[in-house]
């Protein structure tokens, strides 16, 4: 399995590694920076009593909780793209159709016309917002932030959020879905405090400071990076001090040595591919991933 849709910089290509290293004996699984939740999707947490879903992207949380209502999820994907609706589309040509599906991407994600990422004061579950965010999240290069990221919706001469609503219907993704016992948008400082204890495993994939390992910043590709060098030294604060056992995945850069000292934390680094969020580079591009762990 992977996750419900994709995700830039997640880590389905890398879950089985990083699952490896989490106790079996927990009985609460939390990421503060949940994300797409690949490692949660793609392997076997049917022992672990509280499973909870986290992160700062209020639009991705509302689609998280829409989709645990796959049913009424599926339904209303339905509706937009029946007659009338928001997602319909009456040409016949494929390359209208594409054409078609590629405007109503440019127009939702241009802030001169459209607030859809903008105006985040709804109230959640919200259903019309969340079926918009999947088709945008599944039609955005790399699943990257639309803003930053040219159209890519089609694969074979399909939508691609046909793929979201094929998994919408399997039984083991309703399986998982049904497992999430706590879908969040807080803060992730509130996020381990709230479930904190010597029973809980947290795995962190905050987003990355550097990538080159010498100094040169990561950014969100497309997205407002709000975490920041400040983020990164509160994680670094308050993981000092939980009861739980945690892993921490990061890229190099020179800070780490200091913030989680070899001769205290577990390292352990492996070579993955990883995703480009650009059309002109190499797609077998490869990068170390670093996991840091308190055990």
């Amino acid at each position: 399995m992977a996750g419900l849709t994709g995700w830039f910089g997640g880590k389905n290509n890398m879950s089985d590694w990083i699952y490896s290293y989490i106790p079996k004996d927990i009985d609460t699984y939390i990421e503060p920076f949940s994300g797409s939740f690949p490692i949660f999707f793609n392997e076997d947490f049917s022992t672990v009593k509280n499973i909870v879903y986290n992160d700062a992207n209020k639009l991705q949380v509302n689609f998280m909780l829409c989709c645990k209502e796959y049913d009424k999820m599926l339904s209303k994907i339905d509706e937009y793209f029946k007659p009338g609706g928001f997602f319909h589309c009456d040409k016949v040509d494929v390359v209208d159709i594409k054409k078609h599906y590629r405007d109503l991407y440019t127009h939702i994600k241009n802030p001169k016309e459209n607030d859809f990422y903008d105006n985040l004061d709804f109230a959640m579950p919200n259903f019309d917002k969340a079926v918009v965010y999947a088709f945008m999240i599944t039609s955005a290069f790399n699943a990257c932030h639309a803003r930053g990221a040219g159209f890519s919706g089609f694969s074979k001469d399909k939508l691609k959020i046909t793929t979201l609503v094929n998994k919408l219907n399997k039984v083991d993704y309703r399986k998982k879905l049904d497992s999430l016992t706590h879908i969040l948008n807080i803060d992730f400082e509130d996020c381990i405090k709230q479930f904190d204890s010597d029973r809980t495993y947290i795995y962190l994939d905050p987003p990355y400071m550097y990538t080159d390992g010498v100094g040169t910043h990561n950014q969100d590709y497309g997205s407002h990076d709000t975490f920041g060098e400040a983020g990164h030294a509160r994680l670094r604060d308050i993981l000092h001090n939980t009861k739980a056992k945690w892993s921490l995945s990061y890229y190099y850069f020179k800070e780490l040595e200091d913030w989680y000292p070899r001769d205290k934390y577990n390292w352990v680094s492996k070579e993955f591919f990883r995703s480009s969020a650009s059309f002109s580079e190499s797609k077998n591009t490869k990068g170390v991933e670093l996991l840091i762990m308190n055990y």
